[in-house]
């Protein structure tokens, strides 16, 4: 996966007047940052759920989710289909771990069997479509933001049409007629606390991958990805993405897109 990421290791500590100035940088080139928002591990009805769904209507943009066909059902599926601007990505089959021992997590590991891995994604797709008709994206979004290679080369040959991971692509396309738009703002500190990164840590990231595409470090038109895990938001970290959303919606030079232009699927 390395050829299409960037990880940016180096992004530093940043407040609120550190994103202001540099969307006012971006303004006085003319020109608009753009951000999406994915949340990731959506799974049957749950009360944290109400509450993302709630904050997107308070702030006015769009938002897509990542569900996991083994784990969703109808009820889910009706909270998300009785609202707007949602949209609904395939999170990997089952969330379930298949890497060799010792390596890191990956549903999509390179040691498993193609017919296995083609049967999973299919089986996906179809309960996603069934339950999510066409607010359900062609889009796969693989647990823990890890895929084999050559699994991503079999993606457009099963209908995707689109692949979401984490950090800076350094390409458009992940392979032929696969768009991929990744996320880059990771709220949770997963490898510590397992709760809020902290305003500094959150906003440096922000900050980080808007410079970044400004000063054509990474792809500029890459919009940069908000990524949120509903499950695990605490106060604070809810908190958060309120006035981070909040900020960026009433600055001239911020505009929120959604999923389904993002992977022309409109």
């Amino acid at each position: 996966m390395r050829w299409h990421q960037v990880w940016d290791v180096d992004a530093a500590m940043a407040g609120w007047i550190d994103l202001i100035e540099e969307l006012d940088a971006w303004r006085a080139m003319n020109r608009t940052a753009t951000f999406w928002w994915r949340d990731d591990d959506s799974v049957n009805e749950d009360p944290t759920i109400d509450s993302l769904l709630a904050l997107r209507r308070r702030l006015k943009v769009p938002i897509a989710v990542s569900a996991v066909p083994a784990l969703t059902d109808s009820l889910y599926a009706d909270t998300v289909l009785a609202e707007s601007d949602v949209w609904v990505l395939q999170h990997g089959y089952a969330h379930h771990d298949h890497a060799p021992v010792g390596a890191k997590k990956c549903e999509f590991a390179g040691n498993r069997a193609r017919k296995a891995v083609r049967e999973e994604l299919n089986a996906g797709a179809r309960l996603l479509r069934d339950l999510f008709g066409a607010r359900c994206l062609p889009v796969l979004v693989p647990p823990w933001n890890r895929i084999h290679e050559h699994w991503i080369r079999e993606l457009p040959t099963l209908g995707y049409r689109g692949l979401s991971l984490f950090a800076a692509r350094s390409a458009a396309y992940a392979a032929p007629d696969l768009r991929i738009v990744n996320t880059h703002v990771d709220i949770i500190d997963w490898r510590e606390s397992r709760g809020y990164v902290g305003l500094e840590s959150a906003l440096g990231q922000v900050v980080s991958h808007l410079r970044r595409r400004r000063q054509g470090d990474v792809d500029s038109d890459e919009p940069t990805g908000l990524l949120t895990h509903h499950l695990v938001h605490d106060a604070p970290g809810w908190a958060f993405l309120e006035e981070l959303v909040g900020r960026t919606v009433a600055h001239p030079a911020a505009r929120w897109l959604d999923a389904a232009y993002l992977f022309a699927c409109e």
